[in-house]
């Protein structure tokens, strides 16, 4: 099974280092964005475009893709007919979310990873666009792009250390229709970063969904 593996903004593949051995009975290819194309991208789609020119030709039965990453997925296969069979969001917003979905790690794996995982993103946040940076962070919605994808889609997330939380999809603000279009799994004590935080459960629920289990 192949994969193609995508990054959120101000992030490198080497965040998914935790699960790459974990993971290493699939044959993934990990994304990384040129500097050169992220400086000029003003929008998510820029960098769908680049990611189409780069890999379409590559069949993947599958497309993980991390926050930003997600919508890169979502948009290769609705407006652009990219051929996998699943997509697999991890912490993805499609649309403004509630605070419950509005940190980064867990306090106690930000005194752990914090340091690690800002300086990552310090470092290539001059390589991107105010204009991208700010697509994501208020008044957007992708949703559509769930709407007109044939893919079969999940959505893995972090619980919060909130253990059945009731209100964890309605605080993804998601439209019925579109919800009832995704399969969603949660990570326990986790937050915008499982594949940090608890990378053993994440590479357990990405190999169930794509063995199909």
């Amino acid at each position: 099974m192949r994969g193609l593996f995508l990054s959120g903004i101000k992030c490198k593949p080497s965040i998914w280092s935790r699960t790459d051995d974990l993971l290493s009975h699939l044959s993934i290819d990990y994304v990384e964005y040129p500097h050169s194309v992220t400086q000029e991208a003003n929008s998510v789609s820029d960098l769908t475009k680049w990611v189409l020119a780069t890999y379409r030709n590559t069949p993947y039965d599958f497309v993980v893709g991390h926050s930003m990453g997600g919508i890169i997925a979502l948009e290769l296969a609705a407006d652009w007919g990219f051929a996998c069979r699943r997509i697999i969001l991890v912490d993805t917003n499609l649309k403004p979310a509630n605070p419950f979905y509005r940190n980064l790690l867990t306090p106690r794996h930000m005194e752990e990873y914090g340091d690690e995982l800002i300086q990552v993103m310090q470092a290539e946040a001059p390589y991107y666009r105010e204009e991208l940076r700010s697509s994501l962070q208020a008044d957007f919605d992708y949703s559509s792009y769930v709407r007109r994808a044939s893919q079969e889609i999940y959505a893995i997330y972090g619980d919060r250390g909130q253990h059945g939380y009731p209100d964890r999809i309605r605080d993804l603000c998601l439209d019925e229709d579109v919800a009832e279009r995704i399969s969603f799994a949660f990570v326990e004590d986790a937050c915008h970063m499982p594949m940090m935080e608890n990378p053993q459960a994440l590479a357990e629920t990405i190999s169930n969904i794509v063995s199909g289990t």
